[in-house]
């Protein structure tokens, strides 16, 4: 399968995610497991229903454990591309721009059960739930 510039870059965004996410994962739980069960209809097929998200890369998760990051990363690249085609500097001003729509549109994707703590405008985040946020804008960035 050819991947086009879109494609390409989702692909390095999300699965940066990830990555990040299992960097993390692992410095606060060594390797224990992190047990998800799977909808993939390739998963089930071959008899599995669970797997461990901290032990896969990025593309080696089930689709519906790759859903979301590639949500996030779809929505960061497509803000990246159109500001570029329009000469729109990537300074900190369009990262926190960007990851203001980054958090409603997951807010869209996620609102019904996210905690209420998240169920705020950007502005009123933590900082640390805006880095989450912030980290797809900058990883589309890097990913030109």
């Amino acid at each position: 399968m050819v991947m086009d510039k879109f494609e390409r870059m989702v692909l390095a965004v999300a699965s940066a995610r990830h990555e990040d996410w299992r960097k993390q994962y692992r410095a606060a739980k060594g390797n224990e497991p992190r047990m998800k069960k799977t909808k993939d209809p390739a998963f089930l097929a071959r008899g599995i229903a669970e797997v461990d998200i901290a032990s896969l890369l990025y593309e080696e998760l089930p689709t519906d454990w790759q859903a979301e990051n590639k949500a996030a990363a779809e929505v960061a690249v497509d803000s990246v591309l159109a500001a570029i085609d329009q000469d729109v500097a990537l300074d900190d001003d369009f990262i926190e721009a960007v990851s203001a729509i980054q958090h409603k549109k997951w807010l869209e994707r996620n609102g019904a059960w996210a905690p209420d703590s998240q169920k705020v405008p950007y502005d009123e985040l933590s900082e640390a739930e805006k880095e989450k946020d912030r980290f797809f804008v900058r990883q589309a960035i890097e990913a030109l």
